[in-house]
């Protein structure tokens, strides 16, 4: 019983392994030291976060702030709050 790589002209023994043909963008500013990511748009995000440039949406809740409304649509979903304990007024839901 003869192995694929063998039939596709590789001796035996050989073994194929597959190489990433993009290298993994990465960011050098804001003291990151080259961290890698998966892709180039979560790079893109990551530097606008980081420069401040990034839209910032907050609880209506507690006020927390968050750079991406998933994250603060999770945080209210999961009632995460640490709530104000300032003089506001309180709004039932």
């Amino acid at each position: 019983m003869s192995s694929r790589g063998v039939e596709a002209g590789m001796s035996e023994g050989e073994s194929v392994r597959v190489l990433n043909s993009r290298p993994k963008p990465q960011c050098f500013e804001h003291g990151c030291n080259g961290r890698q990511f998966s892709t180039f748009s979560n790079l893109l995000r990551h530097q606008r976060e980081k420069s401040g440039t990034a839209a910032k949406s907050s609880c209506p809740r507690c006020g927390a702030e968050f750079t991406r409304t998933t994250a603060r649509n999770g945080h209210m979903a999961h009632d995460k709050c640490k709530r104000k304990s300032t003089g506001g007024t309180s709004e039932a839901e």
